[in-house]
């Protein structure tokens, strides 16, 4: 096996972005080269995915199927209980694949479903983001059939969606309704994704921003400016 080469090793989320219709070729070589800044993603999203996979996990254990909230989107055999995470050589540039699956569940017929979960509402901005989060669970289904959870038949994303009444005054909490969507395979395109990302990487020269880039491009731009002379 070749020395692992940090260029190369890419994750399910970063290799969505090459889906997003803003995608900024530029930012992704700058982070690829030099890497990424730190993540605003507020903790407490993870947080409750977390506790959302915890009570999936915990009803399974004790009752052999899941809670009474969750999505029907199939007829559940078992989950695949644990944290399941991939990190495999593919051959499209001898890259590094990496993802983490929220969970994988073995149905009646034998297949496998992966789902991811979303704490947010399912607005328009979600459905801006949708590219992305196809490629993502693709990639899990990708990663997931070459370890031998095999033949992968549903992709699945569940919102879990803030309602805006909450529980008794006492003992505040707040209310989800499940939002389920099924995503379709695609297991082309994450081939695809990965010859293109190794192109960008390996491109001499820094790429072209995107047009209006609001990511690293404005930052870089925002430095450069300032060697600039007045006379310039």
């Amino acid at each position: 096996m070749p020395k692992q080469d940090n260029l190369k090793v890419i994750s399910a989320k970063d290799l969505g972005k090459l889906a997003l219709p803003d995608f900024c070729a530029r930012c992704f070589w700058l982070e690829r080269h030099s890497g990424k800044p730190p993540s605003l993603f507020p903790s407490i999203f993870s947080v409750i995915d977390s506790l959302t996979k915890k009570n999936v996990h915990r009803s399974f254990l004790e009752k052999g199927k899941p809670p009474v909230w969750f999505p029907e989107f199939a007829e559940i055999e078992e989950i695949c209980q644990g944290e399941v995470s991939f990190k495999l050589w593919v051959e499209a540039g001898d890259w590094i694949l990496a993802g983490k699956p929220d969970d994988i569940f073995r149905l009646k017929d034998g297949t496998y479903h992966i789902v991811d979960y979303k704490t947010a509402k399912f607005t328009g901005r979600q459905d801006e983001l949708f590219p992305l989060y196809e490629v993502q669970l693709n990639v899990y289904a990708f990663l997931a059939e070459r370890c031998g959870f095999k033949p992968v038949s549903g992709l699945s994303l569940v919102y879990f969606e803030p309602e805006e009444s909450t529980t008794e005054e006492e003992e505040f909490g707040l209310i989800f309704k499940t939002h389920c969507l099924k995503v379709n395979l695609k297991s082309e395109v994450v081939v695809e994704l990965l010859k293109k990302a190794r192109e960008i990487v390996q491109a001499p020269d820094l790429p072209e921003s995107a047009f209006g880039c609001q990511g690293l491009c404005r930052w870089l731009d925002r430095g450069l400016s300032h060697f600039k002379t007045p006379g310039d």
